[in-house]
């Protein structure tokens, strides 16, 4: 099961937010993965972001796009990195 819970640190320990999921059993052991907000945001390259918007053409539809990843062999990753090898 992979369900995402809001909660809040307080005395040292995370008190959830809302309801946890009723399958929860008393004292059962769980993994928890903590996502701090706005971490994520930090690591984003703001002028790679700025560079594709100004380059990017509004005149291409997305069936467009879709019509030629459909052409590339194997999985887009692949393509990346073939490429990148390549170059």
């Amino acid at each position: 099961m992979h369900q995402q819970v809001e909660v809040i640190y307080e005395n040292g320990v995370l008190r959830p937010l809302g309801v946890l999921p009723t399958q929860l059993h008393e004292h059962q052991h769980l993994t928890i993965t903590i996502d701090t907000p706005g971490v994520l945001e930090a690591r984003i390259d703001a002028t790679c972001v700025a560079a594709a918007q100004r380059d990017a053409d509004p005149t291409v539809s997305l069936e467009e796009v879709r019509k030629i990843l459909a052409k590339v062999p194997g999985t887009l990753a692949e393509a990346v990195i073939a490429e990148r090898e390549d170059g």
